[in-house]
């Protein structure tokens, strides 16, 4: 089973353009620290690059039913909000890191056109108990929020929250 109970603190570079800052943390009131992965269409993605838009992220994993309830009401939420909703895929139904080919499938079993991740590495520092976990970010690119476990309401709270 997954273990990913990580570290909370790293330093991170300052972004370039708007929203500089020194210093990053995960934790709630903080500058998140920035990330680069892989989307599902194998392109880059980089966490700062979405500043000026509310981001909720969620760590998933094929493996969780919780993971794909949630996923497919969160992109039910998609038409009533304005988010950018960054799926970060950890791993297979068998435990293997998850690759593109995954990302993709989960994209398209839930109709995303939002990112859906792969390659994550723990030394990242997201910290987090239990799938799925929940970070809300506002558009200032401060973490507001922060959930361990599938909470229809509250997740759908946090996002009225940054509207």
């Amino acid at each position: 089973m997954l273990t990913f109970l990580l570290g909370s603190m790293l330093a991170c570079a300052k972004p370039s353009g708007p929203g500089s800052w020194d210093k990053c943390s995960q934790e709630i009131g903080a500058h998140p620290c920035d990330f680069t992965l892989k989307d599902q269409n194998g392109e880059e993605f980089k966490l700062y690059e979405l500043y000026g838009t509310p981001i909720l992220i969620e760590f998933s994993a094929e493996w969780c039913y919780w993971c794909y309830e949630a996923t497919s009401a969160i992109v039910q939420l998609k038409k009533q909000y304005n988010f950018t909703y960054v799926t970060i895929l950890l791993e297979s139904r068998t435990g293997k890191p998850a690759n593109q080919r995954l990302a993709k499938n989960w994209a398209n079993l839930h109709g995303s056109t939002d990112p859906v991740l792969y390659g994550w590495k723990a030394e990242y520092g997201w910290p987090f108990e239990g799938l799925p976990a929940f970070y809300m970010i506002s558009k200032d690119m401060i973490i507001t929020q922060r959930l361990d476990g599938w909470n229809p309401q509250a997740i759908e709270y946090f996002i009225k929250e940054e509207q």
